[in-house]
């Protein structure tokens, strides 16, 4: 809001007839009372500060003890500069916290704000357990957030929440037995079967589904549509299954097992998939000045995948305001700098533009850029099954690629309206 204070008119007037008075009238003198009513201001414009924020966040986690210590940390940024604001905060056995979510908010209670898994986004959505906040949060906020994650809070034209952290499949490499990187699968190959000797491995690939489904879209093609409905039956899945049946010949490849991990630990696999939250674990096994996480060489791609910060539209009035704007606070620069501290949270900033310290968070950071987003709606728990038995019949049976790929949409198909109930 802003008061606007105007100079009168009659002032003007009353200058000019004080020069008129103290001066003989001439030309210049006249000249000089008209300049002066020209350069007068006529207006001053100043800025009334916006109303404080008051009322109290209430917030439900289940995160551990190193996030929660970073969590305190953002809250009291947030305080910081906006005092008047309380907080209500309850940790929740992760196990339980979303049916305990989901009781409290059903019979209109609940905290004005859930940290969960992306997953649960679209039912909350659905049963009217979380709101659409697209109207509520600024467009530079969204603007920020990475396409990927920003992927798995869009749901049925909604933004269901806005994802705090990002975590999915990378790909790593150990550089005392692979010290380059590869562009290309194909370079990936050459550099695989040229480090392989002995008992070590150049690479031990993971084609199970969920970490070989995102180079789906790494050869253009699509796993379903927005809808849910299957759309990888054409010749880009073909072409997608084509690449993942050459998995082998860069060595050893698996299909959800742990063998690939354990060799990389033991320091007898150059390259793995993996997901992210082996970080810490790798990095303990071979050092790591010997670990990296590599941008996907062309056409691999791997699923990224967020946690969540979803809004209770139970929630109204002062409550609301700070709840909405602690929110969107998490999602600032401040804030993923703090929860990135690989000494604490090490959350994986959602945003661009944060700065990390930790090599091994930067490098996931640059590997998500060409990650896909790993679809969250309901129809997903169709694919699960019959895409991993066809990934198997095609690697272990030789079964053609065209032909699996069928009888996994047809699955799939038959799974889609048993979940839809049609």
């Amino acid at each position: 809001m802003k008061r606007t204070l105007f100079v009168l008119a009659s002032m003007v007037l009353v200058a000019s007839m004080v020069l008129t008075a103290c001066a003989p009238t001439s030309e210049a003198a006249t000249e000089a009372v008209t300049e002066a009513a020209t350069e007068a201001p006529t207006e001053v414009i100043t800025e009334e500060p916006m109303p404080a924020l008051t009322g109290t966040v209430t917030l439900w986690h289940g995160w551990k003890d190193n996030e929660i210590e970073s969590l305190n940390e953002v809250i009291a940024a947030f305080q910081a500069l906006n005092p008047e604001v309380q907080f209500d905060i309850l940790y929740v056995p992760f196990d339980d916290l979303r049916g305990k979510y989901e009781t409290a908010a059903a019979t209109g209670g609940g905290p004005a704000l859930l940290i969960g898994a992306a997953d649960w986004g679209p039912a909350l959505y659905d049963a009217a357990l979380i709101a659409d906040v697209s109207s509520l949060i600024s467009a530079e906020t969204i603007n920020t957030i990475n396409p990927a994650a920003l992927g798995a809070v869009q749901y049925n034209d909604a933004l269901i929440g806005l994802p705090q952290t990002l975590k999915g499949v990378v790909m790593y490499r150990n550089t005392a037995i692979v010290p380059e990187a590869s562009a290309t699968f194909d370079e990936l190959v050459v550099n695989a079967q040229a480090a392989t000797t002995g008992d070590i491995f150049g690479a031990y690939l993971e084609y199970g589904f969920f970490f070989s489904a995102g180079t789906l879209s790494g050869v253009g093609g699509s796993l379903m549509t927005p809808e849910g409905d299957p759309a990888f039956n054409d010749a880009n899945g073909i072409a997608w299954v084509d690449l993942i049946a050459r998995f082998p010949e860069a060595g050893p490849a698996t299909n959800n097992t742990d063998d690939d991990v354990n060799l990389f630990k033991a320091g007898q696999a150059g390259i793995i998939i993996d997901g992210t939250w082996n970080i810490a674990s790798l990095a303990e096994a071979i050092g790591a000045e010997n670990l990296a996480i590599d941008p996907w060489p062309a056409p691999l791609s791997g699923y990224v995948q967020t946690e969540n910060i979803y809004f209770n539209g139970n929630v109204t009035g002062d409550d609301a305001a700070a709840s909405l704007a602690f929110m969107e606070f998490f999602l600032s620069p401040e804030a993923q700098s703090i929860l990135a501290d690989p000494t604490k949270a090490a959350h994986i900033p959602a945003i661009a533009g944060v700065e990390v310290s930790d090599p091994l968070m930067q490098q996931a950071v640059a590997a998500f850029a060409g990650g896909a987003a790993f679809p969250v709606i309901p129809e997903m728990g169709a694919y699960w099954d019959p895409m991993n038995n066809m990934l198997l019949r095609v690697l272990n049976e030789g079964a053609d690629p065209a032909a699996a790929l069928q009888d996994a949409f047809d699955a799939v198909t038959a799974k889609v309206a048993e979940i839809r109930g049609e």
